[in-house]
């Protein structure tokens, strides 16, 4: 077999894959990464995928400088509607099997998108996949392999992050073979279509952060399983969007956790210790801000 046939032979599987998928992106002042983003998913040989890019109103012209292509599909929005209210309206009238919801600043190749359309075709019973997200310097980012908040879990999160008993599980040794966990990284998801519009797509009161958590919280309720396929790797740059609004995405992530835990937690959560949660969740959004601020002036050095 030639070299060109070799190619050509990879291709079909991967082109295959990709027809089955609708890549949802909502973008907002990502510049350059938008497009990097785009450009990933294209396999050698093969088709593009489907493409949709809901522009929240970027000042940046990030959205407008794509290169226009066969399944590329921009609308522009006048106004930020948010991220899950985005995806939820990119969704609208999507015919495919799969929906890839994908942060603007993630680069997913196209192998490893075909390695997670496999994953659900050998488990046509798991709604979600996806694959371990590390950011541009291969340090795998908090949250990338977590479980769901709860109060007691949110607690060892402060107190003993380390804990086996925490969200976050990053710091705990990779599972070697693809299993089924609680939770992954919102930044690129896999989810089957009939699904995210049985569920009625992301809670829309969720602006930003903690939708993805409240979704698949529902889908456990449900019964339906998330599974993790930890050799696809994932790049998030992290923080692209954010850092044109930094102090109102701290405030959108703390508001999410309280909308997440009044609406997941109320079963374990004794009601008389609510007003101290909330002040909790409140002084640690203070405590962030000088943080934030640092950041910033940093940043713009």
């Amino acid at each position: 077999m030639t070299a060109r046939s070799s190619r050509a032979s990879a291709a079909g599987p991967q082109g295959a894959a990709l027809k089955r998928v609708c890549v949802l992106i909502v973008n907002y002042n990502s510049g350059p990464w938008l497009a990097r983003c785009i450009r990933a998913l294209k396999a050698e040989g093969a088709p593009w995928p489907e493409v949709r890019v809901l522009d929240n109103a970027s000042i940046d012209g990030s959205a407008l400088t794509l290169t226009p292509m066969p399944g590329l599909e921009v609308i522009q929005s006048d106004k930020n509607l948010g991220f899950g209210l985005g995806i939820n309206q990119l969704a609208r009238n999507v015919d495919s099997e799969f929906l890839l919801i994908l942060n603007p600043d993630c680069l997913l190749v196209a192998e490893s998108l075909q390695r997670l359309v496999a994953e659900l075709d050998a488990w046509p019973d798991v709604a979600l996949v996806s694959g371990r997200v590390f950011d541009m310097h291969g340090k795998e980012q908090r949250g990338s392999r977590r479980q769901l908040p709860s109060p007691d879990r949110l607690r060892k999160e402060f107190f003993r992050p380390r804990s086996s008993g925490a969200v976050d599980l990053v710091h705990q040794s990779a599972p070697e073979k693809a299993c089924v966990v609680e939770a992954v990284s919102g930044a690129c998801i896999l989810i089957r279509t009939h699904v995210f519009k049985d569920l009625g797509g992301f809670d829309a009161r969720f602006p930003m952060h903690f939708e993805d958590l409240d979704l698949m919280a529902r889908l456990g309720a449900n019964g339906q399983q998330i599974r993790l396929v930890p050799n696809v790797v994932i790049s998030h740059a992290g923080g692209v969007s954010s850092s044109h609004r930094p102090f109102r995405v701290e405030w959108n992530k703390h508001w999410g956790l309280w909308l997440y835990m009044n609406k997941h937690c109320s079963g374990r959560w004794f009601w008389l210790s609510r007003p101290l949660w909330a002040a909790a969740i409140a002084g640690h959004f203070l405590l962030r801000c000088p943080v934030v601020l640092w950041r910033g002036l940093t940043r713009s050095r």
